[in-house]
């Protein structure tokens, strides 16, 4: 065998033994993407079903009643406050008003009848409803500690009045940005609609002043209410399929309350609804972070506070402690 032909079985030899080699590195490693990838979807479904449990199975406890009647930024009800409910009350009559004699409006139709037959009109409606509500609990709380001074917010109790408001204030504040939203993107037609001052009015002081609300109040905030707006604007669907099918008209003739829910059309008006209803709990989750972030900064304001207010107590105390020891 000559030394040329033992080489090139040599290198053969090599060649195939590093082969093998990376067939079996290429095989473990499919192997351990397989398990990785096993293990993986086994722990992502054992948290599923954990968090689906805690979820499902949890306790929820009810809200205090004393959150409903007081600022987040205090533990006490004052009078800036209660000037506060009665001005945001205030504001949400004065909309619904303008909206319902069409103060404001460049086209008023004055077809009074039919105000109530709009998804927009149905949110100022609730906007006033929880506003009415939110001024009486103050109401009736600030009544109560001017005539009882050893007066105890936390023997307030989460009664009737305040579930129905807890209501009312989670479905607006999902309704008002959906409403605002929805307009301004899908429904408004320059064409037919004018962008006067109640048109701005009724489209979009509804979501600032639920904003607003939602940064002031204490009124809790929970992820688990998310299905409360749909299943409101679940019923005005169910409103407006009934109503189309009673041959009901808009405040222009036409037999449909807005372009995009045309029963005419049932599969596109399905699909908009579905999607609107996705969106309104999207928007839900949206308004839950916004108040997670605003109980994190009120948190850690009165932290600051506290920690202030105790650093000024121990300067006082060595300022007094220095003044006797010098006396």
């Amino acid at each position: 065998m000559t030394p040329e032909h033992h080489h090139h079985e040599s290198s053969s030899t090599s060649d195939l033994s590093c082969c093998l080699d990376a067939c079996r590195t290429k095989e473990h490693i499919r192997i351990a993407a397989s398990s990785f990838c096993g293990r993986r979807a086994m722990v992502k479904k054992l948290w599923c079903r954990e968090l689906a449990r805690k979820w499902f199975q949890a306790k929820f406890e009810p809200p205090h009643g004393r959150c409903f009647s007081e600022p987040k930024c205090q533990d006490q009800l004052k009078l800036w406050y209660l000037i506060y409910r009665w001005l945001i009350f205030s504001c949400w009559l004065l909309v619904v008003l303008f909206s319902f004699f069409e103060v404001g409006s460049a086209q008023p139709l004055g077809i009074w009848e039919k105000w109530p037959i709009y998804l927009t009109n149905w949110d100022l409606a609730l906007g006033l409803s929880q506003s009415l509500l939110g001024v009486c609990l103050v109401t009736r709380r600030w009544r109560q500690q001017r005539r009882c001074v050893d007066f105890d917010p936390s023997t307030l109790e989460y009664g009737k009045l305040e579930k129905i408001y807890w209501f009312l204030y989670i479905v607006t504040s999902s309704l008002a940005l959906g409403v605002t939203v929805t307009y301004w993107g899908l429904v408004h037609d320059p064409k037919i609609h004018h962008v006067d001052p109640l048109n701005i009015l009724i489209h979009v002081s509804n979501s600032l002043l639920m904003l607003l609300d939602l940064c002031v109040t204490g009124v809790p905030f929970e992820l688990r209410c998310f299905w409360w707006c749909p299943l409101m604007v679940s019923l005005y669907v169910l409103f407006s399929l009934v109503y189309y099918a009673a041959g009901g008209l808009d405040k222009r003739g036409q037999h449909k309350i807005y372009n995009i829910l045309d029963w005419e059309k049932p599969e596109r008006t399905i699909l908009v609804c579905a999607g609107g209803l996705v969106f309104l709990a999207i928007t839900h989750c949206l308004l839950y972070f916004i108040a997670r972030f605003r109980d994190r900064a009120y948190e850690r304001r009165r932290r600051l506070i506290v920690s202030a207010t105790q650093n000024g107590c121990k300067e006082e105390a060595e300022r007094r402690k220095n003044e006797s020891s010098y006396v």
